[in-house]
């Protein structure tokens, strides 16, 4: 019974599609998956107590055959009269003590399975806290690399492969392991050669077991690999279902998911009857062994224990402690492949948990600087190539200077390096050559955290969260007043529209703010940049998508929150930048032009002048 529950656990996993093991189970596999056990570290004692209740309902059930053994052995025709607990011969006592033993075991089963529950419970808690903590510190390089719709699906597949793992598997095969050991010992002190018998028969299953473990792991790994790309895909698809909408694209995306899970299914049902002649063979081969064992058994209470056979009562425990071992190898192979998919898992995770994080503190939001920066910048020679295309140089030898409190325009055609400067002076990335200083500072001399506190972005394409205005406007400063939110809201000009909703600032905005039209999400990110009150101020084609009325607002807010700022202007629109301090020209990565708008836009042959007059045509 034990065994067919086990394979059709398996079968369920399979089809449903949870976690499977992905990964080559290798020796170092192994040793990184430990390391997930320092989380089960601040909660030993409780664990500890929990092994001990494994230890004696284990125990206790050990002690089931020996005494049902002897009651159905005993030859009740000879049963004393007087009554005595621990008299196997006493019919009597054999019940009192079977339902002591029934007693124990499910009282300390229950402590067993509470406590292991609790320590696991608050064990997951801290790795998913590590996990979001780990995944919202790595770098933006890293998320260049990885899609978020991955990560999502791995970490959380895996940390639910943990889960099942801390409190199921690793107690119930330290069940099973125990019960074959010390069964085996019973046994052995029964009768050794009806135990060789066994023990050879088992020996061949285990075997075999390793051997078909192996060939059908590769289908565990592509199953799961397949599971994480068709997430991806639900990911991508509801991100972005505006564009999919848009250009009448549901069938074709409706096709590819269908292609993705096809292969899910596919793989999930090989690995399924793989697995289900797996489980097919353990139960023929154990119960086949159990059948083998009665029938010399059998035969050696004949012969009677004057003949070196055995009683009837110790062919009784010995059939018992059989069938228990043998359900339990049957078990152990079931829960060792469990294992093996948590360690897949947990090497998975553990890539996540170790990969390096950028220098941010995550318990405060504020700076740790004692002085402000007065945001003096300069670029010397920095020369730039993204880590995924280190053959394309995106910057080549880009050297300006910016003032405390100066307008710097950069423009540009697409892919000049505009927004890699922005990136730069964020420390999104390093330099590949040359450096960048703030006021008179290399920039990797600052903390991020500091730094980045800072910096303010105004992008074009503004992501606001799906809570309220006023929640997304203190993302800016999350312990600011309501009188500091509305006092933002007012430069921003975002008043103008928060006061005509009912709820004003505690208004819910929808997922991503679609609830609000792109000038009334300009003004909030505007708003929220405000409220930080940073140094310097990086606006990023800020206007460049409204409409004129939102536009001529949004230009007020701006222009308002740049005094006593520096600030960096990247835009294509010519118009926005006519009262920068300092235009420059960006060019296949080099400045190639610099100066005021005024100097620019006389300069024979100029690139800015041409642009310019492109633009005054167009308009």
């Amino acid at each position: 019974i034990k065994l067919t529950l086990h394979a059709e656990m398996e079968r369920k996993r399979n089809k449903t599609g949870k976690s499977e093991e992905r990964t080559k189970i290798s020796k170092e596999s192994w040793k990184k998956s430990v390391k997930i056990f320092k989380y089960l570290k601040p909660y030993r004692g409780t664990y500890i107590i929990g092994l001990i209740c494994l230890l004696i309902s284990t125990g206790t059930s050990l002690l089931f055959p020996n005494f049902l053994g002897d009651l159905l052995g005993a030859d009740t025709a000879q049963q004393q009269e007087t009554f005595h607990l621990l008299d196997t011969n006493n019919i009597n006592a054999l019940f009192i003590m079977l339902m002591l033993i029934f007693v124990v075991q499910a009282l300390f089963g229950f402590f067993r399975i509470y406590l292991f529950g609790v320590v696991s419970e608050n064990a997951l808690r801290d790795i998913r806290q590590d996990a979001f903590e780990k995944l919202i510190t790595l770098s933006v390089g890293y998320y260049d690399k990885n899609k978020v719709g991955k990560l999502q699906s791995h970490v959380s597949a895996d940390i639910s492969q943990l889960s099942e793992t801390f409190t199921i598997t690793i107690a119930e095969f330290l069940r099973q392991v125990l019960t074959i050991f010390a069964g085996i010992v019973l046994i052995a002190l029964i009768s050794p050669k009806l135990s060789l018998i066994m023990l050879s028969i088992v020996l061949v299953i285990a075997v075999s077991a390793v051997l078909f473990g192996r060939f059908i792991r590769s289908y565990s790994r592509k199953a799961q690999d397949a599971i994480a790309v068709s997430n991806g895909l639900i990911l991508d698809a509801l991100t972005g279902i505006k564009n999919v909408k848009i250009f009448v694209n549901e069938r074709f995306e409706a096709l590819r998911y269908t292609k993705a899970i096809d292969e899910v299914k596919t793989l999930s049902i090989k690995s399924a009857v793989w697995r289900g002649l797996f489980a097919s063979f353990i139960i023929l081969a154990m119960f086949g062994s159990v059948i083998w064992v009665i029938w010399q058994g059998m035969g050696m209470v004949q012969m009677g224990p004057e003949n070196g056979g055995i009683t009837s009562a110790e062919f009784f425990k010995f059939l018992l402690l059989t069938v228990m071992i043998g359900a339990s190898f049957g078990g152990v192979s079931s829960l060792f492949g469990n294992i093996q998919k948590a360690v897949g898992a947990t090497e998975r995770l553990m890539e996540i948990l170790e990969e390096k994080s950028e220098d941010i503190a995550i318990s405060h939001q504020q700076s740790s600087s004692s002085s402000k920066i007065a945001g003096n910048v300069t670029f010397d020679k920095v020369h730039f190539a993204y880590e995924s295309r280190p053959d394309l140089t995106i910057l080549k030898g880009v050297s300006f200077s910016a003032k405390s409190g100066e307008q710097i325009a950069i423009v540009g055609s697409s892919g000049s390096g505009k927004s890699t400067i922005s990136a730069l002076l964020l420390r999104f990335y390093e330099p590949t050559e040359g450096s960048i200083s703030i006021d008179g500072l290399k920039s990797t001399q600052y903390a991020l955290q500091d730094l980045r506190s800072e910096i303010a972005v105004v992008p074009q394409e503004v992501l606001l969260f799906g809570g309220s205005i006023k929640e997304n406007i203190a993302y800016g400063k999350p312990q600011a007043t309501e009188d500091e939110i509305l006092d933002a809201a007012s430069k921003a000009n975002a008043m103008e529209f928060i006061d005509k909703f009912p709820e004003k600032l505690n208004t819910l905005i929808g997922d991503r703010g679609v609830q609000l039209s792109g000038g009334q999400r300009q003004r909030i990110a505007i708003a929220r940049a405000v409220l930080k009150n940073p140094s310097i101020l990086i606006l990023d084609e800020a206007t460049s998508s409204l409409d004129s009325g939102s536009e001529s607002l949004v230009q007020q807010a701006l222009e308002r929150i740049m005094i006593g700022r520096t600030t960096f202007v990247i835009a294509h629109r010519l118009s926005t930048v006519r009262k920068a301090t300092k235009i420059l020209v960006l060019e296949n990565g080099q400045i190639i032009e610099e100066g005021k708008h005024e100097e620019l836009i006389i300069k024979e042959n100029g690139v800015y002048k041409n642009l310019s007059a492109l633009q005054f045509e167009e308009s």
